[in-house]
């Protein structure tokens, strides 16, 4: 099992360089079917995970200059403010209840990614802070609720308000990401006394595992990110949504 996970981290490396997503949509379902962790076990653990590979991430993207520091930190003040108030609320909610809303959030997301159409890369920043505001609010209740880090909410939705362009997206998401996840991880932490691997709600060793076979990956996503053009970008990341959306139909059924 410990290979597994570090292999699962090496994939979710990839997708938050390459995507700009922390790969909660991955880890999530993993953990469920393999660690034996709970619905809400293994979101707590995900949004862990997200915000020490964020951080990293966010780290040798902010050395390329390819974050948008403006947009990061009105979408990073909705989604913050957002996660915390769900992840307080998501362990008293029904299992089921959980993995029902986190199907919807990404069966929504898969037409909006194969919708997304083409970008003007040349597009100023919207001088309104209120889009970025109200994308973070959106991708911060998603996080807290689903253990999804938020990026395959703000990713696409920063692109088609033309907030950042097609290379900046994963960048600027992942900054996004460390308040989003680290704001989810915190109130996780708080529910429950901390004993090693266990902290509140998170699995600190599986946690780890993961986001060191992230980190490795991440050198090979961060080179590739200004190769993958829009279009392939939104056709990989929509199939990745549909499998995860089917592996988790499957898991409602079994509930």
């Amino acid at each position: 099992m410990t290979l597994l996970i570090f292999t699962v981290g090496l994939a979710v490396g990839l997708l938050s360089t390459i995507f700009g997503i922390g790969g909660g949509i991955i880890m999530v379902p993993v953990l469920t079917a393999v660690a034996n962790l709970t619905q809400v076990e293994a979101m707590a653990t995900s949004l862990g995970t997200i915000a020490i590979i964020s951080i990293w991430n966010t780290w040798r993207y902010d050395q390329k200059g390819l974050i948008t520091w403006r947009v990061v930190f009105w979408v990073a003040l909705g989604s913050g403010i957002c996660a915390v108030l769900a992840a307080r609320i998501a362990p008293l909610l029904p299992e089921k209840t959980l993995v029902g809303i986190m199907l919807a959030v990404l069966l929504a997301l898969i037409w909006k990614t194969f919708k997304l159409g083409p970008v003007n890369e040349k597009k100023s920043e919207t001088q309104s802070h209120l889009p970025a505001l109200g994308i973070g609010s959106l991708s911060g209740l998603i996080a807290g609720f689903t253990g999804i880090g938020g990026g395959v909410i703000t990713t696409p939705m920063m692109l088609t308000s033309g907030l950042v362009k097609n290379r900046t997206s994963a960048p600027t998401s992942n900054a996004v990401m460390i308040f989003t996840a680290c704001a989810g991880a915190l109130a996780y932490t708080l529910n429950g006394v901390p004993e090693w691997p266990r902290f509140g709600l998170i699995r600190a060793d599986y946690a780890l595992l993961m986001a060191f076979g992230a980190i490795i990956s991440s050198f090979i996503g961060i080179r590739v990110n200004h190769l993958i053009k829009l279009k392939l970008r939104k056709t990989i990341l929509g199939f990745i949504l549909l499998f995860v959306a089917l592996r988790l139909s499957y898991q409602i059924i079994l509930l």
